[in-house]
């Protein structure tokens, strides 16, 4: 099979190389709970995006059902939960220096936390999400018509120029396709309205451990890059690439900055391990905030105009 080409627009003729082909027959599982077994991993060498393959739908929403938003929501865990809100709190601080008001989509909302937070900061708050199950439990939330249900760009009749801001917390990259929703959620921003969304970043230092970590083993040890290129994940980006797919798509990039997990968040989420799995993944962690190369990239980006 030939590799692809690369999905941002400005690096369309470039053709991606295989960077990681592995399986393995149990796999492991997230921390959200889906099953990884196989990661076949493609990088384009001119933006340095890292993407797989999209999965067909039906398979991309069976990853999503009610216990995934559960984990994800910290409804399990209260200390989870607590760091959560901690941690959206932040965020809606850095959307209110960009959008101080008006009516905001919450993308990939899973069961309306953050977006319960944006109107308790006094937005006009709306939630989608593609989960039914999530779905039922933001309405209960928000209200039964401020939680839309379906992927995003079916909503662009409907929202069309009606929004000041657009937020997307950890979802970017669990798209099996980035551009049109993208350019989707361009057209139904105002004029002059932000976007803001948070993903992963490949300058991470636990992407960098788990890479090192198969390669020193020779291919025998791999449940780190199975764990941190879990399945529900189709991209994985570089800055560059972000910048190059936000522009590419109308936008107008106006910040992108390391945005590190709260330890709490981590600790709950991730030191799951034996004793000494869990002191290298807080030693990783800890050397990551030093150096400012924080697990995720905060970006702010608006519609010109």
């Amino acid at each position: 099979m030939e590799a692809p080409t690369c999905p941002i627009p400005s690096f369309s003729g470039v053709r991606a190389r295989v960077f990681l082909d592995v399986q393995a027959e149990e796999g492991v599982e997230s921390s959200w709970g889906v099953r990884t077994s196989e990661a076949r991993i493609f990088e384009c060498p001119a933006s340095g995006l890292r993407f797989r393959l999209p999965a067909p739908r039906e398979k991309i929403a069976a990853f999503y059902r009610s216990e995934y938003h559960e984990r994800m929501g910290g409804e399990e865990d209260v200390r989870r939960a607590e760091a959560y809100r901690k941690e959206n709190q932040e965020r809606v601080g850095v959307l209110k220096r960009y959008a101080p008001s008006g009516r905001v989509l919450d993308v990939g909302c899973s069961t309306g936390q953050f977006a319960a937070q944006l109107r308790e900061a006094g937005y006009d708050a709306l939630g989608c999400d593609i989960s039914e199950d999530a779905c039922r439990k933001a309405a209960a939330l928000l209200g039964e018509d401020r939680a839309l249900c379906g992927p995003v760009e079916s909503l662009l009749d409907r929202l069309r120029g009606s929004l000041d801001a657009i937020t997307m917390m950890d979802v970017i990259e669990h798209f099996d396709d980035v551009v049109s929703p993208l350019r989707a959620m361009r057209e139904m921003l105002r004029p002059g309205g932000t976007l803001f969304l948070r993903t992963p970043t490949l300058r991470s230092p636990f992407y960098k451990v788990a890479d090192l970590s198969y390669q020193l083993s020779g291919g025998r040890y791999k449940d780190a890059v199975l764990k941190i290129y879990h399945a529900e994940h189709f991209f994985f980006f570089t800055e560059r690439a972000m910048r190059a797919l936000l522009e590419d798509t109308g936008y107008e990039v106006l910040a992108i900055d390391p945005d590190p997990l709260l330890w709490e968040n981590f600790r709950s989420a991730e030191m799951r391990q034996g004793p000494l799995v869990n002191s290298v993944l807080a030693a990783v962690y800890f050397a990551g905030r030093l150096a400012d190369r924080g697990h995720g990239m905060k970006v702010v980006a608006r519609r010109p105009g």
